[in-house]
């Protein structure tokens, strides 16, 4: 039985229920009965973003009409004596970027960049690019170990004892252009917390009444045709980003020149096909034919890939096999459902699997670059992706729980959401050198890459295979809370890929990572250049949760050591292969506690209740550091338990031993939903 899935808004694999994030500088203008102080939101005037300060500019002598603007950073996130970092932007003109001759004349990509030394010898450390998700989707939102913790004031750090960069340099990029701080064209006007809505200033008009969700803003106003539209399109984007950097960057400083690429979620698409571009210029400037005048071999190493989506096609089958049988024993919708998933998946030429093909085919014959150009592809795409990813988001309609962690509610988010608003304080806008407001995602790129071209569906693993047989790292990280890029997939997806030891890979054997000691936090399967590790009690986030955990995979792997024990020097043990049981799916998990959702006046869409949302939008809400505090919160409760926590020893390792919170949720499946949902698959094509 085929399910008929309804027609569904492009919609990012790391979805931005509110894309774009508001202005957080001013005092809110109320029409309500709410005092600043009772919001939180501090007495400061009313204003746009104010144009950065004191910024360095280095205009570029290899890339003509490149330029790189940055300042450093000198009390916010790192504040470890002696240990530097810089943020600012890469300028490429139009001319510089391949898949730009539509931009106007006059229009350049800004990238944004924070640039972290390492706190322990960076002049002999290696340094790692890092991407969010998306597409569209910010870098800085709690995936990766980052050098610092936004506290609940959002007005303040703490130095993450944990971070990436105690042994490694860190370059955080904004990409493709228009996410987060990066941008092609910005202007001023008003932004809707509730809706989404961005309207700019019209001369001479008036200016909407501002209250606690219509918020003034400097925002990026391009549209489809000024950003990226394929994952292709912004590898060629970012090589030429990464020359003008490594080239040019008078910072940096390390005789270290080996590169990583870490990436979270839609990164997944993102790291091993800009990895395998990026292979692609060095053989051809190895050759003396440089793609780029002045271009340079940039020396990458490692890939690493959390709560990755890294092929659809192979991971296709583990969404409904996740769903019933994870290892929290709990269901997170009816075996009916996946059955019609599973259904929509497999079915002969309609499914998702027969139109995945087909999309590769089709891109292969007649738009083998991905400009994403040719119409007749992207509707072949298109039509692809909305059937795979229909799949896997119907569970937003009939589950309970939250897509990126099974054992929250749908309301309910972690990492909390806190650098929304500190990234848009004035002082640290000032401080990051920034001239517009800081967004989590943008929707005009994920109209683009999702609603245009069917990005999503075009690339397979031959990438990642195209990286390991050209002597690349690849360390491949999951969370077991996660739905959206959920274990079973993940590890699918890695008995998938093709290069010349797979079948080594596959025998090897599920050993346990000893994070330290004491503390055992997952599982992994390695041999040779690839790891796949399952870590316990950790959602789509995985480093936010685990942040010991997650830095301890992300150093043995930078630095050739087993993931498992950090003790074998990979260099010396080609052959090694990780000891243990072929499956660990009969290795159970206990339930975490159930908590209340924390709604932030900035994010409603991903944070708040219908009912604190309806507050909002009516001005009843009483707000506390942009926290909803009334109406409160819900825990919701769990249904269709199974026996958690029923496994071995490892089953209640959790987060509290790794150094970061464990959180938890859930709402009730109704017969009213589920009967809802039989509706929609009533219309089946058989």
């Amino acid at each position: 039985m085929l399910l008929d899935i309804p027609s569904l808004q492009p919609q990012p694999f790391f979805p931005l229920h509110v894309p774009l994030i508001p202005s957080l500088n001013t005092i809110m203008k109320l029409p309500w009965l709410l005092s600043p102080l009772t919001l939180g939101l501090g007495a400061v005037a009313q204003s746009f973003v104010s144009p950065p300060t004191d910024v360095e500019v280095v205009l570029s002598e290899k890339f003509p009409g490149a330029k790189i603007s940055y300042k450093q950073v000198h009390n916010l996130c790192e504040t470890t004596e002696g240990v530097k970092s810089f943020s600012g932007y890469v300028s490429l003109p139009r001319d510089f970027i391949p898949d730009a001759k539509a931009w106007d004349e006059d229009t350049s990509g800004n990238f944004f960049f924070w640039y972290f030394e390492a706190r322990n010898d960076p002049e002999n450390a290696p340094t790692s690019i890092y991407l969010g998700g998306g597409p569209g989707y910010t870098s800085f939102d709690g995936s990766s170990v980052f050098p610092c913790y936004v506290n609940p004031d959002s007005n303040s750090t703490t130095v993450n004892k944990h971070s990436w960069n105690n042994h490694v340099n860190m370059l955080y990029i904004e990409q493709p252009l228009g996410t987060g701080f990066s941008y092609t064209k910005i202007e001023n006007g008003t932004y809707d917390t509730v809706t989404g809505e961005f309207t700019p200033v019209v001369d001479q008009e008036p200016q909407p009444e501002l209250n606690v969700t219509k918020l003034q803003a400097t925002l990026q106003t391009a549209g489809i045709g000024d950003t990226m539209n394929t994952t292709k399109t912004a590898a060629r984007t970012i090589w030429r980003f990464a020359q003008v950097w490594f080239n040019e960057f008078p910072e940096r400083a390390t005789n270290n020149d080996e590169l990583a690429i870490w990436a979270v979620s839609y990164g997944g698409l993102y790291a091993p096909v800009f990895s395998s571009y990026f292979i692609d210029q060095n053989k051809k400037i190895e050759k003396g034919d440089p793609p780029v005048t002045n271009s340079t071999v940039l020396n990458l190493v490692t890939v690493g890939l959390l709560n990755a989506l890294v092929d659809i096609r192979s991971m296709a089958l583990g969404f409904p096999d996740f769903a019933l049988n994870n290892t929290y024993d709990l269901p997170v919708y009816s075996e009916e459902v996946a059955e019609m998933v599973l259904g929509n998946i497999t079915a002969s030429d309609v499914g998702c699997l027969d139109l995945v093909d087909k999309c590769r085919a089709a891109v292969a014959k007649d738009d083998p670059e991905s400009t994403g150009t040719n119409n007749d592809v992207n509707e072949i795409c298109l039509k692809a992706m909305q059937v795979c990813f229909g799949a896997v988001t119907i569970y937003d309609q009939v589950s309970p729980y939250h897509h990126f962690d099974i054992t929250l509610n749908k309301y309910a988010s972690f990492p909390t959401e806190c650098e929304t608003a500190l990234f848009n304080q004035p002082w640290v806008q000032q401080e990051l050198g920034v001239p517009l407001n800081y967004t989590r995602g943008n929707n005009e790129i994920e109209a683009a890459f999702l609603g245009k071209t069917g990005d999503m569906v075009r690339y397979g693993l031959e990438y990642i295979g195209h990286l390991l047989e050209n002597g690349v790292n690849i360390a491949m990280i999951n969370g077991d809370r996660d739905f959206r890029c959920n274990w079973f997939s993940g590890e699918n997806a890695s008995l998938s890929i093709p290069f010349s030891e797979a079948h080594q890979f596959a025998t090897a054997g599920y050993q346990s990572i000893m994070t330290n000691a004491s503390h055992e936090g997952g599982f992994v399967r390695e041999y040779g250049n690839l790891s796949f590790s399952r870590v316990f009690q950790a959602g789509h986030s995985t480093g936010g949760y685990q942040p010991e955990t997650v830095s301890a995979i992300f150093e043995r792997t930078m630095f050739r050591s087993d993931v498992a024990t950090g003790e074998v020097e990979l260099a010396k043990t080609p052959n090694y292969a990780s000891k243990g049981k072929a499956s660990v799916r009969d290795v159970k998990n206990k339930l975490p506690e159930l908590i209340e959702n924390i709604c932030y006046v900035l994010q409603p869409g991903d944070t708040c209740t219908p009912e604190q949302v309806k507050a909002l939008e009516e001005g009843t809400a009483e707000t506390e550091d942009w926290v909803v505090v009334k109406p409160a919160g819900t825990k919701g409760e769990r249904v269709l338990e199974g026996k958690g926590g029923n496994g071995d020893k490892n089953s209640s390792k959790g987060s509290t031993q790794d150094g970061s919170p464990t959180t938890s949720g859930g709402v009730r499946l109704t017969d009213s939903l589920a009967f809802v949902f039989l509706l929609v698959a009533a219309t089946v094509i058989i």
